[in-house]
């Protein structure tokens, strides 16, 4: 069957195919985890034809030329400690990359598939069935939303890394092994760690020997997946087959307001004080939380430009306040941020 044809007859079974109920749990079971520790969830779209390779290839030809950086494909091994800039950068054509994606090393992300209608669907009827099982009116408290696809070859790795998104990932081919900590476990996830990922650093926290030793084990196979809360450590290999998951991925209000607290406690700490971390005092929250959104310039339109939002201007009055108290600004140690493409959710 030529590629046209074959994309063609993926539509054509996706027609009206969602089914009645994605997720297949009792409200109790999300209520108490929800962004605040991993578990594993069960759905229904293991091996939906939506996520077929010949309907992929066309939504990304199609999301590829709507806008640049909706479509990520690269080529090359990584390992679970690598930084994102660590990781080698050799790009693959699109339709290669998706097309032979069982014998190649690599690995394609599609970005905002919500794009297209079909998609969209599916990822609105998983927001109304997540705010009945979580309790929370998630279309009111998401600040930033999108719907990912990762595809992956066999035996691919995603290094150690922490998001400021919560996400629902759902394996729907192949299978894989995904290792994901408690996002408060501080022998894991060190504050200034946070702290720096806030301030550009992508890569910011590391693989620790505890990591492995303290995580969430969750082997993923179609119809299985896992909830990463906000900054859950997490790190993913992939097993025998190549892999197709769909990620929801979303910002919520309550987690925004603490990455400017972050954010604050950053420039505090190179200005040598030891900030207190955010929920231990909410009167030092607060003014923390004052400073940095006045100096932010309003509120940020996505992801990226939360994490990144006139962190020169932050810079600036640190040092401007380190002069007035007598404080030296430490110099930084991170490699510097990387684009939104280089760490862009490779769960």
């Amino acid at each position: 069957m030529e590629r046209g044809s074959a994309a063609k007859a993926a539509r054509e079974r996706t027609a009206g195919s969602m089914p009645s109920k994605i997720f297949n749990h009792k409200k109790d079971e999300f209520a108490d985890k929800f962004n605040v520790l991993p578990f594993a969830v069960s759905h229904n779209l293991g091996e939906h034809p939506l996520f077929e390779l010949p309907r992929l290839a066309e939504l990304a030809t199609t999301l590829w030329e709507m806008a640049a950086g909706k479509v990520v494909v690269q080529e090359g091994s990584a390992d679970f400690g690598n930084r994102w800039d660590e990781i080698p950068n050799k790009a693959l054509s699109l339709i290669k990359g998706i097309r032979e994606i069982e014998q190649t090393d690599a690995w394609v992300l599609l970005k905002s598939i919500q794009e297209d209608p079909e998609y969209r669907e599916c990822i609105d009827q998983c927001l109304t069935e997540l705010s009945e099982l979580t309790s929370v009116d998630l279309k009111k408290e998401i600040t930033w939303m999108d719907g990912y696809i990762f595809i992956a070859s066999p035996g691919a790795v995603t290094p150690h890394h922490i998001d400021h998104e919560s996400n629902f990932l759902l394996q729907i081919h192949g299978d894989k092994s995904i290792n994901v900590c408690d996002p408060y476990d501080r022998s894991v996830l060190f504050e200034d760690e946070i702290e720096n990922y806030y301030a550009g650093d992508l890569s910011a926290a590391k693989f620790k020997p505890a990591s492995q030793e303290k995580a969430y084990v969750f082997p993923m196979e179609p119809g299985k997946g896992v909830h990463i809360p906000s900054k859950g450590p997490h790190w993913v290999r992939n097993g025998g087959h190549y892999s197709v998951s769909f990620s929801i991925n979303f910002c919520m209000r309550q987690t925004d307001v603490r990455s400017r607290i972050y954010q604050c406690n950053h420039y505090l700490r190179k200005l040598s004080f030891e900030p207190t971390p955010p929920g231990q005092s909410s009167m030092k929250d607060l003014l923390k939380l004052m400073a940095t959104s006045r100096l932010s310039g309003g509120r940020a339109s996505n992801k990226f430009e939360l994490l990144r939002k006139n962190l020169k201007r932050l810079d600036r009055a640190s040092r401007v306040f380190g002069k007035v108290v007598g404080r030296r600004v430490a110099p930084s140690t991170d490699k510097g941020a990387v684009s939104e493409n280089e760490g862009a959710g490779r769960s």
